[in-house]
């Protein structure tokens, strides 16, 4: 059965660290499959929280995995708000309210033109559902991902990523760490210069921006200012980590 997601019940199947200060959730559909595009984000709603604060028990995260696996993944940094602590001490087995599904953050119809996907932190997760999409479906998109993280212990799905990469001649990854003595790579910032040095013509792409608010304005104001149109830039802003 194909529902849109609203009071839907799931359990919690797993839960694990996959960076520092990230945590991983898959829940169980419990039989049912939910119908979903890649790039959108779902409400969680906790029932009978032992935490509450005023924002309530329920938030929205971003779907991380490719839609047709029975399942629904994803993933959060660590925080001190009573919905998060809740979220990380309630134990595998747990039941939550999922829906309904939102968000207009997708893939373009045409596969003719180059994407680059630019993640700040968290803001990883749509582009991990729509990379996971892309290869499980042989779609022709050309991808560049340039990502960036503080560290490369701070950065979900490192490993996931370069065996992507290595395995999908269309998916480039490029990451830079910005706080890390021990990387050996790129480790600017995500600025008009950066994307100049590792791009050609900048207005044969789309782009596609995720990530906390300031990252995110000011890469769109160096990509407008660079002559991008900005039909050709789509973004995503994470305004809330708590």
């Amino acid at each position: 059965m194909v529902i849109s997601i609203l009071d839907m019940r799931a359990k919690i199947k797993d839960k694990k660290e996959i960076a520092q200060g990230t945590l991983q959730v898959t829940f169980d559909l419990m039989g049912k499959q939910a119908k979903f595009k890649p790039g959108q984000y779902l409400f969680i709603t906790l029932l009978n929280p032992p935490y509450l604060d005023s924002r309530g028990a329920m938030r929205h995260f971003s779907i991380v995995n490719a839609p047709g696996e029975g399942e629904i993944v994803m993933a959060t940094r660590r925080g001190v708000s009573a919905f998060k602590k809740t979220f990380q001490e309630v134990p595998v087995g747990t039941e939550v309210e999922l829906g309904p599904i939102e968000g207009g953050f997708l893939l373009p119809e045409e596969t003719d033109r180059p994407l680059v996907f630019m993640a700040g932190g968290i803001g990883i997760t749509p582009f991990m559902s729509m990379i996971s999409y892309v290869i499980l479906n042989k779609l022709p998109y050309q991808i560049t991902l340039i990502y960036s993280n503080r560290s490369k212990r701070s950065t979900a799905f490192f490993k996931d990523l370069q065996a992507i990469s290595k395995e999908n001649s269309n998916i480039k990854v490029i990451f830079t760490m910005t706080d890390d003595e021990d990387w050996q790579g790129e480790n600017r910032r995500i600025d008009a210069r950066f994307i100049q040095d590792h791009l050609d013509n900048l207005n044969e792409y789309i782009y596609y921006i995720a990530g906390p608010e300031v990252m995110v304005e000011a890469i769109v104001k160096d990509l407008e200012e660079a002559g991008v149109a900005s039909k050709s830039i789509k973004k995503e802003r994470f305004i809330g980590y708590q």
